[in-house]
Parts: structure tokens; sequence; C-alpha cells
């Protein structure tokens, strides 16, 4: 493939930029292989193919995502193991080991693709251009996994909602922990293992952006999402308040 030459305004701008990259490849195949994992803990036939199918799904975004890196020449870096990603996926494999496919649920397709969405429509309406309308039409690929998920977990809920809200907390805590201490001002980790120099953070207003924005547009969407499965919101409100920022 041939490299497109687009001249960027600034060396800072093709910086943040590669690193936006960086962090959506990233992101795209830890949810190709949470969904990979998925696939295990499902004794539905045509659940299990849907698992199948929202993992390739994912492998094309990151391809897409790949591919105009590759032809605009941004600097990428992926590591499925750094301090953020790495953990996360930690975190669903550890309840995949248990088969439970609910947790796996709340991972992939309410808390991660909550913030994939958000973040990529901010993205997406910032950049403008090829690589604005890349990451916008992901994100509204990525709403039918969200609402895929939110039928079977309000079916969930219904069964007994007692035992349900106690799961969606464990999970919420265990794993949207790291996402907040990802997306805090400072990474309260250290740094992500994904950003090519320092953390990008510093660095998004060279693109018209900023993290507080980009969080709280991510958490606003996160807390609809438990509204829409049901999640009483004197809980998810506590629940949210009480992350890391």
């Amino acid at each position: 493939m041939e490299t497109l030459q687009i001249e960027f305004k600034t060396i800072e701008e093709f910086n943040v930029i590669s690193d936006v990259f960086s962090q959506a490849i990233t992101g795209e195949l830890i949810g190709m292989a949470n969904f990979a994992l998925l696939t295990e803990t499902i004794d539905d036939p045509h659940e299990k193919m849907e698992a199948v199918e929202h993992a390739n799904s994912e492998r094309m975004h990151a391809e897409g995502f790949m591919a105009y890196a590759k032809k605009t020449g941004l600097k990428v870096n992926i590591n499925m193991h750094g301090e953020y990603w790495g953990n996360v996926h930690k975190q669903f494999l550890s309840y995949a080991q248990k088969n439970d496919f609910i947790a796996c649920l709340i991972i992939q397709e309410v808390i991660l693709e909550s913030f994939a969405i958000s973040m990529y429509t901010d993205v997406g309406n910032a950049l403008g251009g090829e690589a604005g309308k890349l990451f916008l039409s992901i994100a509204e690929e990525e709403k039918e996994h969200l609402e895929h998920s939110s039928h079977l977990l309000q079916a969930e809920l219904k069964k007994d909602a007692t035992a349900f809200i106690k799961k969606f907390e464990e999970v919420h805590f265990s794993c949207m922990t790291i996402l907040a201490q990802f997306s805090a001002t400072t990474d309260l980790r250290g740094h992500c293992g994904v950003c090519n120099g320092d953390c990008m953070k510093g660095s998004l207003h060279h693109i018209g952006l900023n993290i507080i924005n980009l969080r709280g547009n991510a958490l606003a969407l996160y807390a609809q999402a438990l509204d829409n499965i049901g999640i009483p919101g004197e809980k998810s409100i506590v629940w949210i308040a009480q992350l890391p920022a």
C-alpha cells in the first residue's frame, strides 16, 4: 500500500494522532480477543455464532485503523499487554475461565463499548476528513454491540434482580476502575505502554480535545447504558461517583 502524503500542521499533531490510532487499534484487538474467549462461555449456538461475528467485526475495525495509519505514515505502537489494556483483558479472562458469560458480556459489550462509542464519536468529530469518518463509522457499528447486550442483560435482570445487580457491581469495580484510572487527567497506574512517548492526554489540545470532556462523555454514555439495562439510578450514580478520578 502506498503511503499517502498528508501534511500535518505540527509534529505535535502528528504525534497525538499516532497515539490516538495506537490506542484505538490496541483496544479493537483486545475486543477481538475478548469476543473470541466469550465463545467458550456460551452454550446457545446462535449466541456463540454471534460472538464469533463480533470478534471478526473487531478485527475488521482494527484492520481499518491500521490501514489508514499505514497509508498516512502514522507512528503506531500496538501493545496488548500494556498497563491498562492488558489488565482489562486479564479481568475478562478471569471471568471467561469461570464460564461467566454475563460478566464477560458486561465487560466487553457495556463497559468497553460505551467508552469506544463515546470516544470514537468525539475523536471523529474533532479530526474530520477521512480519519474522522473512519472513527464515526466504527462508532456506529459498536452501537450494535451495546444494543445487543442490553436486551440480553435486561432479561437476566428480570430473572433475579438482586443477584444480577450484585454481579454488575462487582464487574463494574473490577473493570471500570481500570478504565477510570486510564482516563483520569494523569495515568494513575503509570504509563499505558501504548503511547509512543509521554502520555498523549497532555497533548490532546493539539487536535481540539481534552481528557476531561472525553472521560465525562464516556461515563455519561455508560450511565445511560446502565439505565437502559435497568440498573437503578441510585445504584449506578454511586458506583460511578466512587471511580478514581
